[in-house]
């Protein structure tokens, strides 16, 4: 049929081709022999020795060695962005202001923490202190005070439980004489002296207010002499003396009243006091202050045993226990003047170094929070690429190989580069482990490059010199072990027989074998014409190469 015609041709043509590539690369002519026939056609090499390179190419992004994504980090709660000094594009210096928030509750926060250090600290210093004579003294002295409150609390509940009724009942006999003096006194004050002097000034003053009227209408006439008018003057000087005389009496006289009064209504509440005092005597005490009493024992108690606790420990010193606790406080309340320290100053956000800012996410007055990136700055002189490599090939990439790199944007610009190190974990994408493996460049200070271009990386991941090669196409895997077929040594027209290999590095085109086949061996590759074209492909992907659609292809090595 024609199309297996076509397809013998093709197969021909990529059979010629690789036997050229393969003396190329072995710098060495290679013992060839090929025979066409119906079925297909056969291709006998030599193996020989020669160097091979294998490589990797894959896509990745460039990127700056020293970029970072700036936040607020240190935030408790939400708050509005006061300041943004920068935009993309500005280059900025390590240390240099970029934006701000209000700081004045994290100053307030470092205060309050730097007081409870403060405090701390002191605690813990009077705890390390050894205890003085007047720190002594004064517990002594407080013993002192509480065993007498004690004795007196005791004394106030035993009064209040055996009452003296000779001495209450003398107490209200006593009240009720105070009182009935006391109302005499009233009764004395009330018509005393006061009462006569009273109105007898009451009646001076009635009497010179008259001769002044008279003298005043003598005058008004114009019959008063001039000794009448002297007189009128001294009557008004000695009314004026009087008025300040009755004034003064009826002052005495009202305070005496109520002085007298009060006495009474004073007499009046100690005989109540007196008489209920013995009343509740005479009825077994009064419940609550008998219970007020005894409440009183034993806080007076309490007292004089925390005295004694403390007088006891100024003689021991603080144990160890304590001191512990007290530093363990003391090294707290730093932790905490340290975070708000960290707080303050992550109020201000500042450039962590030299460099150029990409973006910015957000403008002044948004409200913003700890996660909220504020902007992205990077370090445009020291760029890198980020290769993004499937789990399927990271194994045979290391740190230090060698890397060819292109940029679609710069066509005809190869850079070299050296793989850094290479991360242990990747990240899922479209249902495939990715790892972002970096890569230096050099070479790149003059062009024009931009963070976030595509850039193809040409990694060169093994090289072996002086080695085995044969064309990968002579390479079979059955049950995952490697093989090939060698013709019969007694019939070379009869089946061929399978050999074990192992290989070794491979670029695509030819592979190292490092076991199972020497230098001078023949191999034959026989490409036989078939309708499965599924067949075809699968031993094609299996042995590394490809072929056409429509064709079968099989590997024969004869020694």
């Amino acid at each position: 049929m024609k199309w297996i015609l076509r397809v013998g041709l093709v197969l021909l043509v990529l059979g010629l081709a690789a036997g050229a590539l393969w003396y190329t690369r072995t710098r060495g002519a290679l013992t060839t022999s090929a025979a066409t026939n119906s079925s297909g056609f056969t291709q006998i090499v030599d193996v020989q020795r020669g160097n091979l390179s294998a490589s990797i190419t894959v896509v990745g992004e460039l990127d700056a060695v020293q970029s970072a994504d700036l936040a607020f980090e240190h935030m408790r709660d939400t708050a509005p962005l006061v300041s943004l000094d920068v935009k993309a594009g500005n280059t900025v210096k390590a240390g240099q202001v970029l934006a701000t928030i209000d700081p004045a509750s994290y100053q307030q926060a470092l205060d309050q923490a730097n007081s409870d250090l403060q405090a701390a600290e002191q605690k813990l210093t009077d705890l390390q202190t050894p205890a003085t004579t007047l720190d002594i003294a004064k517990a002594d002295e407080a013993i002192a005070q509480a065993q007498h409150g004690l004795e007196q609390a005791k004394q106030d509940l035993a009064d209040l439980q055996a009452p003296d009724l000779t001495t209450l009942q003398d107490a209200v006999q006593s009240a009720k004489d105070d009182l009935a003096l006391a109302q005499l006194q009233q009764t004395l004050a009330e018509h005393d002296a006061l009462t006569k002097n009273e109105r007898d000034l009451q009646y001076s003053v009635g009497w010179h207010e008259r001769n002044i009227a008279n003298l005043q209408a003598l005058v008004a006439q114009g019959k008063a002499n001039l000794e009448q008018t002297q007189q009128l003057a001294d009557e008004q000087q000695t009314l004026g003396e009087t008025q300040s005389d009755l004034a003064r009496v009826q002052a005495e006289r009202q305070l005496s009243l109520q002085s007298t009064a009060a006495s009474v209504a004073n007499a009046q509440d100690t005989l109540a006091d007196a008489e209920k005092a013995l009343a509740d005597a005479q009825a077994g005490g009064d419940k609550l202050a008998l219970a007020k009493a005894q409440l009183a024992i034993q806080s007076a108690q309490v007292t004089l045993e925390s005295a004694k606790d403390a007088r006891a420990k100024l003689d021991e010193g603080t144990d160890a226990v304590t001191l512990a606790a007290a530093q363990a406080d003391v090294d707290k309340k730093r932790l905490a003047v340290s975070d708000a320290e960290a707080a303050l100053a992550g109020a201000r956000l500042t450039a962590p170094f030299d460099g150029t800012i990409l973006n910015t996410n957000v403008a002044v007055g948004d409200v913003i929070a700890a996660n909220t990136n504020i902007l992205t700055v990077a370090n445009l002189s020291q760029l890198q690429v980020l290769a993004s490599v499937d789990e399927t090939t990271i194994r045979r990439v290391s740190e230090g190989q060698a890397a060819e790199i292109t940029f679609d944007a710069l066509p005809g610009q190869t850079l070299r580069g050296q793989v850094g190190p290479v991360p242990l974990q990747g990240s899922l994408q479209g249902g495939v482990m990715v790892y972002q493996v970096p890569i230096s460049l050099t070479g790149a200070d003059k062009l024009s490059l931009l963070v976030g271009m595509t850039a193809n990386v040409k990694i060169a991941v093994g090289q072996a010199e002086n080695a085995l090669l044969v064309p990968a196409m002579a390479l079979q895997k059955v049950n995952g072990l490697y093989q090939v077929l060698v013709p019969n040594s007694l019939d070379p027209k009869g089946q061929p027989e399978a050999v074990p290999v192992e290989v070794g590095l491979s670029d695509g085109a030819y592979t190292q074998i490092t076991k199972g086949l020497n230098e001078g061996d023949k191999v034959v590759v026989e490409i036989a014409a078939t309708q499965s074209n599924n067949n075809f492909r699968g031993l094609i992907e299996s042995a590394g190469g490809g072929g056409p659609p429509g064709s079968q292809q099989r590997i024969v090595v004869g020694r």
